[in-house]
């Protein structure tokens, strides 16, 4: 009977950040988003006189630096466009929605920036970069590691297990193909998990203060 009386308390996590901090603009964030890269694109598409891409010769040599963040907004197709769209759109709900907007569009797009300037030392002086997709593999691993890091509801297998499948369903190609910067695709991947340890450093503590514990009492037999 004194073995049967005695009780184990195992707390475990029943609620955090992701139960509790929702935005309700998301939608209208990324509404307004996907208006203004349809928008650029088709300005794009229609005007002859205006390129959009950026190349090496064109960023570094003419010092038009510009093209940096104006290649994010140019595809090659419809296809490109939808494309990467597909995945950008929920990305962005998730991080308009649970993360301050400095995150994610602010830092996004600077970083969006950064990554083409990095992809585009590795390609040749005239070979023309754009589209989106560095920035997507940027925004999917930044949500997957602080997925991993908040999360903890779930043991560090299992949250493991879930980021390095997504991962490879999500953004490990299906294919080669040669009009695609694979280059850009894993710099923003290699860029997105760096900024989702620094900022989950930074705001640690508001993440751990969001987590509602319970307390399981055990009989131990």
């Amino acid at each position: 009977m004194e073995n049967a009386a005695e009780r184990l308390e195992s707390p475990r996590i029943i609620a955090n950040w992701y139960t509790h901090k929702v935005s309700s603009l998301s939608f209208m964030v990324t509404g307004l988003l996907v208006v203004l890269i349809l928008g650029l694109c088709l300005f794009d598409w229609s005007s002859a006189s205006i390129n959009l891409s950026a190349s090496r010769e064109l960023v570094f040599s003419q010092k038009q630096y510009w093209r940096l963040w104006s290649a994010l907004f140019a595809h090659g197709d419809i296809g490109h466009l939808f494309g990467n769209l597909f995945l950008f759109v929920p990305f962005s709900l998730l991080l308009t929605g649970y993360f301050n907007f400095s995150l994610f569009p602010g830092l996004g797009f600077l970083i969006g920036g950064a990554i083409n300037a990095i992809a585009l030392q590795t390609m040749p002086l005239q070979t023309e970069l754009l589209g989106i997709s560095g920035l997507v593999n940027w925004m999917g691993s930044l949500w997957l590691t602080l997925f991993f890091l908040i999360d903890r509801r779930s043991s560090l297998r299992k949250r493991f297990a879930v980021v390095l499948f997504s991962s490879l369903v999500l953004f490990a190609p299906e294919a080669y193909k040669e009009d695609v910067s694979y280059v850009s695709h894993l710099i923003g991947y290699g860029l997105g998990i760096l900024t989702g340890l620094i900022y989950y450093a930074l705001h640690r503590k508001d993440f751990l203060a969001a987590e509602v514990k319970e307390s399981v009492l055990e009989f131990d037999a």
